[in-house]
Formats: structure tokens, C-alpha cells, sequence
């Protein structure tokens, strides 16, 4: 018998940004994925948050930076 895998997912894309490479490394813990570009995934929400907080950290800077400029 198969044991259920209860973790909550959700399904990304990516944009496929030239010179970034075809994928996004992710590790959470001990734990890691290699999330291709230019399809739509499914990955561990845990996994999102890295990738939303990432997102969220780079608007920040890029913000703070055209202020200071």
C-alpha cells in the first residue's frame, strides 16, 4: 500500500528570462528542487514561500535602489 503524501502543493510557472538559466534551485531544510522554467509545476508550498519571499526581497531592493538613485 502507498503512503499518501498529505503536503499542500500548488502548480508555478516560471518565466523563462534569458541568461537566468532553464531553472530555479530551491532548498528548504534538507530538502530541494531544481524548478524548470517555461512550464507549469507543481511543487511544495514551502517551496513557493522560498520563491515569494525571494521575489518580494528583490522588489524591495530594487525599489530602495531607485530611491537612493
Amino acid at each position: 500500500m502507498k503512503k499518501q503524501n498529505s503536503e499542500k502543493t500548488v502548480t508555478v510557472r516560471l518565466p523563462r528570462i534569458s541568461g537566468m538559466g532553464e531553472a530555479v534551485y530551491v532548498s528548504v531544510g534538507e530538502r530541494s528542487w531544481r524548478i524548470k522554467r517555461g512550464c507549469d509545476v507543481s511543487i511544495p508550498l514551502c517551496a513557493y514561500d522560498v520563491l515569494r519571499n525571494s521575489e518580494l526581497a528583490e522588489d524591495k531592493a530594487v525599489n530602495y535602489m531607485e530611491k537612493i538613485h
